[in-house]
């Protein structure tokens, strides 16, 4: 796994000048600098009364903080939905593991477990899939920093293929 990235106030490498001017001009072109935040709760979210409590508790929490933007709304709505739906399949699983305990039926217990776990791995593999997609778009704090690097490394190639031609 990658090293996570770090905005340059909070790395300990040695940079040249020239490195340091486009590491920091790509964070204030990457990075959002807004006054306030406002955090609108996705209609997924609304609809679930599980996930809407997950979304004001971890809100709430986070007063003072500055670490999540706009931008991750979708990313925080897809935690909230997860943790939701993570709710519900284990309060499904421990209802049909009683019913099938009470039926003293071995062969329908065992049917049962596998199709939730086969659910559960559907809906798990699916929602990493989308929060890596918005890493990579740069919806989570994690991707904006990877593309503000990204971008400060480009201008510096740009920078170098000026000054000493191709």
């Amino acid at each position: 796994m990658p090293a996570h990235a770090k905005v340059t106030e909070q790395t300990s490498k040695h940079w040249t000048a020239e490195e340091l001017e486009a590491r920091k001009k790509a964070e204030e072109e990457t990075l959002p600098n807004r006054e306030t935040v406002k955090l609108k709760m996705p209609k997924y979210v609304r609809s679930d009364l599980r996930a809407k409590k997950y979304w004001n508790d971890t809100v709430k929490r986070m007063e003072g903080i500055t670490l999540l933007d706009d931008l991750d709304t979708e990313a925080l709505g897809v935690l909230c939905s997860q943790l939701s739906r993570r709710d519900s399949l284990s309060e499904l699983v421990q209802k049909m593991l009683k019913d099938a305990d009470e039926e003293n039926d071995l062969e329908k217990r065992l049917e049962t477990v596998a199709k939730l776990d086969a659910l559960n791995s559907k809906l798990i593999s699916l929602e990493k899939a989308i929060l890596q997609a918005q890493t990579a778009l740069g919806l989570t704090p994690s991707g904006r920093v990877r593309l503000m690097r990204k971008r400060a490394e480009a201008r510096l190639v740009e920078e170098a293929d000026e000054l000493f031609g191709d």
